[in-house]
């Protein structure tokens, strides 16, 4: 469509009439500007109409009126995720309903009304059955060939092919009758690194190491390629599950017989290195600089030798087959004994439930008004903008580049006061540790640019006084935030502290103002009386065993959909849809309120609105309230920080704790996922299009 301005228009004006308004100073001319200005809004909204009229492009607005034309139920909202929209059930309707019954139909189903990757099991395929003649099943066995390692890998999984007898109790208890369908789901998401910095295993021999750069033994997760079609049911790689040694194992193993032999490379799933690839390889290294090709790649079990010290692992013996051993069920790395390397930088993907801490994930946010999105340098006009490594492909025209991380915090050092300065990292490498900041008088933002989750070894220490604002964005910090000195404001949004090694202290003289913690994973909080405000939302505080998570004896406390591992004491506290494990002592209790939150039965808080467990147990029998409580308490799929299921409630957790928060959906840190609706939404459409006499139940995988 035509842009209409003000040129558009005098240039359709006759010669004769530019030529005298050009003589007259242009007052026609400017005249039709006003008109241009009017009739563009008019043009764009005709052409905003013409958009509402197909679901792709329609606004979220609209995505209901079509969905009533076409008679699709009513879902909840979930807004607090960009991973669920109801706009992908209402385009995929007409096509579910031509499939309804099927497997192809449930699986999808399911995937649009929660957002989650899915998969569909009819569990009549996979009974043990004697075969009749007219209807042989070939792959339907009796009994598993119990040499197939593969095959016996998947036994009881989502991708179980296995046959099994038929049990008689109900989903999700035993699914292997005829009219149950298994509907697998996998919450935790897959968050790919692209080149992170390897490290190096403290007291072990040279040549180990961890693919996290913060130390963690954890699993890796596979990034998950797209279905191209609705007809195609989902296999384990169009999910975000974690890897497995063994199909890895097989394709790099068949790739090195077929280049051995001469013959073309059959096509890779998991390494797919060709340029056009749908998707880039699950695992990828590269040592000095150099990648190291797929088939140089051994996938192995890489345990500790027992009675060795120093630590070692089984590694290659030479580099002839394989240069780089990886474990990726333990994410350990292991280079060849004849095989040595200053920096190794790795590629994989790990797993969270979501979007929580630093991450390389969109954190843009979904309004301008989001205090945890992303700061753009346009938005922040007067400041400069710098950005780190200069050699960064990323790298903007118009920011002022630094080779490395410590060039740009000593040019910080000679600014004058009332600088502004937006300091943007732009990979996924570790840094230097014991960073310190002194910024007296200066506004810095130093942010992980959008994509991308740089890590800080060791101790971050920041001084200042009290004209310095400092905001961290985007972060994994391999220790403690230590602030000295008198500070204006600290904001960290989207920032993991490793809980074990760190967290946020305050020290030396003299107070801050306000520190707040947003959509951020920490250790410890404690802060003295050095602080005058605290704010957490949507954090995990995880105090490690210490005699409290959140030490704040001073100060006036808020906490909005927080998960607290630990014992916490404040002056005052604000708190809402929050799960607090440890004692919470408020010391003015007048003051503030908790509302819609779990806390320890002996906690002294000021007063309550419908928090756990005085809530459950307010009617009941004295004698049945210590069975209550204890029902109560909360349980967690894990709560060990190299967990991938860090801080997710598990699947035998109260109810009242997964859908007691205000909006009806889970207590703690991952509120904002909104997983009891995207439940709800699946049981409320699945009885249009499961057949008559089935049975159907979800199952989370993870």
């Amino acid at each position: 469509m035509t842009t209409i301005d003000a040129d558009f228009l005098y240039q359709r004006l006759p010669a004769v009439y530019r030529l005298r308004d050009a003589q007259h100073g242009e007052p026609l001319k400017a005249l039709l500007a006003v008109v241009a200005a009017q009739a563009s809004r008019v043009e764009a909204d005709i052409d905003r109409l013409y958009r509402n009229w197909f679901i792709e492009t329609c606004d979220d607005w609209v995505v209901p009126y079509l969905g009533d034309l076409l008679g699709v139920r009513g879902l909840h909202a979930v807004a607090g995720t960009p991973a669920f929209s109801p706009r992908a059930l209402v385009a995929d309707t007409l096509r579910l309903r031509r499939r309804k019954g099927t497997a192809l139909a449930l699986e999808q189903l399911t995937r649009d009304c929660t957002g989650w990757p899915a998969h569909a099991v009819e569990a009549f395929a996979l009974l043990a059955t004697t075969n009749h003649v007219n209807h042989v099943r070939l792959d339907n066995h009796r009994t598993p060939d119990l040499r197939d390692s593969a095959r016996l890998q998947r036994l009881d999984g989502a991708f179980d092919d296995i046959a099994h007898t038929a049990t008689v109790r109900h989903l999700p208890a035993r699914r292997h009758n005829i009219p149950q369908v298994a509907l697998f789901v996998w919450r935790l998401q897959a968050y790919p690194l692209r080149q992170a910095t390897a490290r190096a295993v403290a007291g072990a021999a040279a040549g180990l190491y961890t693919l996290d750069p913060l130390g963690r033994d954890l699993p890796l997760f596979n990034r998950a390629h797209s279905e191209t079609d609705i007809s195609q049911l989902a296999q384990e790689i169009h999910v975000p599950a974690p890897l497995r040694r063994r199909p890895l194992f097989d394709e790099l193993e068949a790739r090195r017989a077929a280049l051995a032999a001469g013959l073309p490379v059959a096509a890779p799933q998991y390494f797919d290195d060709r340029s056009d690839a749908v998707s880039p390889p699950v695992l990828s290294v590269a040592l000095d600089g150099v990648a190291v090709p797929p088939e140089q790649l051994h996938i192995c079990h890489l345990d500790d030798i027992a009675g060795v010290l120093p630590r070692d692992w089984r590694r290659p013996a030479s580099a002839a087959t394989a240069q780089v051993a990886i474990d990726p069920e333990r994410g350990r790395l292991a280079l060849a004994a004849n095989v040595a390397a200053s920096r190794v930088e790795v590629g994989f993907a790990y797993g969270l439930a979501g979007d929580v801490g630093g991450g390389p994930y969109d954190r843009r946010g979904r309004s301008a008004q989001d205090p945890a999105a992303l700061v753009a340098a346009s938005s922040w006009p007067g400041a400069q903008h710098w950005q780190v490594p200069a050699s960064s492909s990323d790298r903007a025209p118009s920011a002022q580049a630094f080779a490395t991380l410590g060039d740009a915090l000593s040019a910080l050092q000679v600014l004058p006061k009332d600088s502004r300065v937006l300091l943007e990292i732009l990979d996924d490498a570790s840094y230097p540790a014991g960073l310190v900041l002194t910024i007296p008088g200066i506004e810095l933002t130093l942010q992980a640019a959008n994509g991308h989750r740089p890590v800080l070894l060791g101790d971050l220490t920041v001084q200042g006084d009290l004209g310095t604002r400092l905001t961290l964005g985007g972060l994994a910090i391999d220790g403690a935030v230590k602030l000295q000195g008198p500070l204006a404001v600290v904001s960290l949004h989207h920032c993991t502290m490793h809980p074990a090694r760190g967290g946020l202290r305050c020290q030396g003289l003299g107070a801050v103002a306000r520190i707040s913690l947003r959509r951020c994973l920490c250790g410890l909080l404690s802060v003295g009386d050095a602080l005058e405000q605290l704010l957490l939302s949507e954090c995990l505080i995880d105090g490690q065993g210490a005699l409290r998570a959140i030490d704040t004896p001073r100060v006036a406390l808020t906490v909005d959909r927080c998960t607290v591992l630990g014992a916490t004491r404040a002056q005052t506290l604000s708190a809402s849809d929050s799960l607090f494990t440890g004692t919470v002592r408020i010391s003015r209790r007048q003051q503030g309120c908790v509302r819609f939150c779990y806390l320890p039965p002996d906690s002294l808080t000021p007063r309550r609105h419908r928090c756990q467990p005085a809530l459950a147990t307010a009617e009941l029998l004295p004698s049945r309230v210590a069975a209550a409580q204890a029902r109560l308490v909360p349980v967690f799929t894990s709560d060990r920080f190299e967990h991938p299921a860090y801080g997710q409630l598990a699947a035998t957790c109260a109810d009242e704790l997964v859908r007691g928060a205000d909006n009806g959906a889970e207590m703690g840190v991952w509120n904002f996922l909104q997983q009891a609706q995207r439940e709800a939404n699946l049981q409320h459409a699945l009885g249009e299009y499961l057949r008559f006499g089935m049975q159907a139940a979800l199952i989370p995988v993870t």
